[in-house]
């Protein structure tokens, strides 16, 4: 009977775990489809596991179970099983469509989606109420529900290969355990004894949840190496940033220095061909000196062009005009 307690307080443990790992994880900068979605396995993490000690309690105190107690702990385990039902659907359109998929799924689909997803519970907690169980809840929407988690987990790991091949990893052995909880929890009822261990099936149920909770927070990490990579990607423009500015002062230092004596040669040139107006052929070389100056004035306007940093000037345009 202790074993029973301490697999109950870990069982729990392991899933409320889970749901606090996700909800402290910085999450709100990510682009990932998940993202968005990861916050309803942390809901289920947390209500399953509370669940869980409520099935303690039970144990510790049998006095205090009555219709109250039981309808109360259907209801939680019936909340818990309805977030994984939407994780796992969710994660699967994201999975089928991207990470914008979510996003460009039009509000009415998701809206029926959700719909028929509560009609489930509601329908299969009917069904369980006034039994002092929860197998039909646990049939019909906690094995589909740790299914279609499962499977979005393990398929997602195709998108998070792209950031780490361990991360991915991570994800695939996640998915696989949430399948094995799928056919654990949705279709044996708690005190069925597995006849090969001569154990409860509670046991491998608290060891699916363990390793569930192990490996997706492992495969949290996919938020931070994002991070890192938006990071480094915001360092290298400011870096180039930093150049081009380095350039531009160097292009206006440059210029100026250019400037300096081509003003002086240009002036002595002007004095030059005033004293020489009466020879043709040496006026004609200092024009083409003077055109060579003009040249160099140019380059040396355009390199302080380069260096200033102009604002871009809106203005009204006539379209008609145009075409």
């Amino acid at each position: 009977m202790l074993w029973d307690y301490i697999l109950y307080l870990l069982y729990g443990l392991a899933f409320f775990t889970l749901g606090v790992a996700i909800l402290g994880r910085d999450i709100s900068l990510s682009e990932l489809g998940i993202a968005r979605i990861i916050r309803l396995l942390a809901a289920f993490g947390i209500i399953h596991g509370f669940h869980e000690w409520l099935e303690l309690l039970e144990l510790l105190f049998p006095e205090i179970v009555d219709p109250g107690f039981t309808f109360f702990r259907l209801v939680v385990v019936s909340l818990s099983f309805l977030f994984l039902l939407y994780f796992g659907l969710f994660l699967n359109i994201i999975t089928l469509g991207g990470d914008k998929a979510l996003q460009s799924t039009p509000r009415w689909v998701k809206a029926m989606v959700g719909a028929a997803a509560l009609a489930l519970i509601v329908f299969a907690a009917s069904l369980d109420f006034g039994s002092g169980g929860n197998i039909h809840t646990r049939r019909l929407v906690a094995f589909p529900g740790s299914i279609l988690a499962g499977i979005g987990l393990i398929l997602y790991s195709r998108t998070v290969r792209a950031f780490s091949a361990k991360t991915a990893r991570h994800f695939i052995f996640a998915g696989s355990c949430m399948i094995c909880y799928a056919f654990l929890s949705g279709t044996l009822a708690s005190d069925v004894v597995i006849p090969l261990f001569e154990v409860k099936v509670i046991l491998f149920r608290g060891l699916s949840a363990f390793f569930i909770m192990f490996f997706t927070i492992r495969a949290l990490s996919v938020f931070s190496i994002e991070q890192r990579e938006l990071i480094n990607e915001q360092l290298q423009r400011f870096s180039q940033s930093e150049k081009m500015t380095s350039l531009g002062i160097l292009a206006a230092g440059i210029a100026h220095e250019i400037n300096n004596p081509l003003t002086n040669i240009s002036l002595n040139v002007e004095m030059l061909k005033d004293l020489v107006i009466s020879e043709p052929r040496v006026v004609k070389k200092i024009e083409a000196i003077e055109r060579n100056i003009d040249r160099a004035s140019r380059i040396s306007k355009e390199l302080l062009h380069f260096s200033r940093e102009k604002e871009t000037a809106l203005h009204p345009t006539d379209l008609n005009r145009i075409l």
